[in-house]
């Protein structure tokens, strides 16, 4: 779906377009399936949901529960659904949190990175560059969890709800664990949502071997040097680092 939104706003080749028509047939195929199971299931949604638009099928609603008001779920037949669907969205809105503590480490450790080992203007445009990429997944990931907390308050979450709280691109940050504190760290408070998840009653200092025993990013100097005594830095920042970031969860 994300790709054929790029395509579109670039001149298409014919192989491209082909590409994207066949996409959208098969789109509309699995809609078409997807709505006659709707039907069997729930025979009440019927007057609510149209033919599948077979020029842009991609913007077709699946039409979950939470696409209807609450008031409407008894009615239309959507009660258990409903219940089904608010477990499904309340993982994917933990995971999308996840994940966007997972972007906010690897920005930041790419940014310590560049600015203690990449020097001169070709190599510092290009760790820029990825850095301004590394932002955008961020933002992303933010999105993702949106979309789900938006329909978990359809479903009937509190918008006041402590653990899953309104997220702004203002708040994609979070101090480095990675490095040792300096002073006036202790005075600056992480957004909400690094601390979703954490057992309550921890001292600072358990709090800090709580977020390092999460930490699923991390970055070894010396695996580093190892590499920079055979590639230049600016080769370690952009072909090294992305892969390691595919592994997130080993520790060097």
């Amino acid at each position: 779906m994300k790709i054929l939104t790029i395509l579109l706003d670039k001149q298409l080749t014919p192989t491209q377009s082909e590409a994207i028509l066949q996409a959208r047939n098969k789109i509309q195929q699995e809609l078409i399936s997807w709505r006659q199971t709707q039907f069997v299931v729930c025979p009440l949604l019927k007057p609510y949901i149209g033919a599948v638009d077979p020029y842009f099928p991609e913007k077709e609603k699946l039409m979950l529960p939470s696409s209807f008001d609450r008031h409407l779920h008894e009615g239309l037949g959507l009660t258990s659904l409903a219940a089904i669907e608010y477990q499904l969205r309340e993982g994917q809105a933990y995971d999308a949190l996840e994940d966007v503590r997972e972007k906010i480490k690897i920005f930041n450790a790419n940014l310590v990175f560049k600015k203690a080992n990449v020097f001169g203007q070709r190599a510092n445009t290009r760790a820029q560059q990825f850095l301004s990429q590394l932002a955008v997944d961020k933002v992303s990931g933010a999105e993702k969890y949106r979309v789900a907390r938006q329909a978990l308050i359809r479903l009937g979450l509190s918008e006041l709800d402590a653990s899953l709280q309104e997220l702004h691109d203002d708040q994609l940050y979070g101090k480095d664990t990675s490095r040792p504190a300096r002073l006036g760290d202790s005075k600056k408070e992480d957004p909400w949502f690094w601390t979703v998840g954490r057992p309550s009653g921890l001292t600072p200092k358990e709090q800090t071997g709580w977020s390092l025993e999460c930490e699923s990013l991390y970055i070894n100097s010396s695996y580093l040097m190892h590499f920079s005594q055979q590639w230049t830095v600016s080769n370690i920042f952009v072909t090294v680092l992305p892969f390691t970031m595919l592994m997130k969860r080993k520790k060097f």
